[in-house]
């Protein structure tokens, strides 16, 4: 039996990991499959290795194939997509263990997915293990946003990895949950 291993991504791992994107986005989904989460990004190579670059990108693969990936970000430079600047400015108002996020070494955690072969293997849990280690030494919280319409994700986080939600906010006419972890 092979075992799942956690590492840095590298470049050769880009073309699965936009595969695997690609496939879980709303529009490749039935309504059933939307169930079980889905993403909402569309990075592409260049993309992904800015991020892995900015701070990295973790993949969990098994026998050579990738079983997800997280993607994580500093919030200086600040990453250039809608969501997330709009998550980022509400951070003056949002409160974490009585103090405000902007008050914390904060980093962006997501997206995460993983392969639906994998799913309900523990490879999230494994995967946040080790974003955990790979962050605590210069970050002091983690910070993600989950679309409403991906009650699955929130779920996951919340209730399987111990997430806090913090106060909503919104980007156009969506909602989103503002979840953060220590690390």
């Amino acid at each position: 039996m092979s075992s799942i291993i956690v590492r840095q991504a590298v470049p050769n791992d880009y073309s699965a990991i936009i595969e695997l994107q690609n496939a879980n986005t709303p529009d490749q989904l039935t309504e059933e499959e939307k169930k079980q989460g889905f993403v909402i990004s569309s990075m592409t190579e260049e993309t992904l290795d800015d991020i892995n670059k900015n701070l990295g990108v973790l993949v969990a693969t098994e026998d050579n194939r990738l079983a997800g990936f997280v993607c994580l970000t500093t919030t200086n430079p600040l990453p250039e997509h809608p969501v997330v600047k709009a998550m980022h400015e509400s951070f003056p108002k949002q409160i974490f263990n009585n103090k405000r996020l902007t008050d914390y070494r904060v980093f962006i955690y997501g997206p995460v997915l993983i392969n639906s072969n994998w799913r309900g293997k523990g490879i999230l849990k494994k995967l946040f293990a080790a974003v955990k280690d790979f962050t605590k030494k210069d970050y002091d919280l983690g910070t993600a946003f989950i679309n409403d319409k991906n009650p699955h994700s929130l779920a996951v986080h919340v209730e399987g990895l111990g997430m806090t939600a913090l106060t909503p906010f919104n980007y156009k006419d969506e909602t989103f949950q503002l979840v953060v972890f220590p690390v």
